[in-house]
């Protein structure tokens, strides 16, 4: 039983690890490329983007 218990967390890093091995970081960077503007998430931010391009357009009209 003691050794079930210390297997799982054992089995799940290996599991982990072997997964962060094929991951394929760099078309995930691409992709979060597509989709981010200075640090900004272009759906999930796009109150704070509108907002810097409202000011943007106010400190060009003054």
């Amino acid at each position: 039983m003691i050794a079930v218990l210390i297997l799982i967390p054992v089995i799940g890093f290996v599991l982990f690890l072997f997964d962060c091995y094929k991951t394929d970081w760099k078309t995930i960077d691409e992709q979060n490329r597509q989709f981010y503007v200075d640090g900004y998430h272009i759906y999930y931010d796009r109150k704070i983007l509108r907002q810097k391009d409202v000011e943007q357009l106010k400190s060009k009209l003054e």
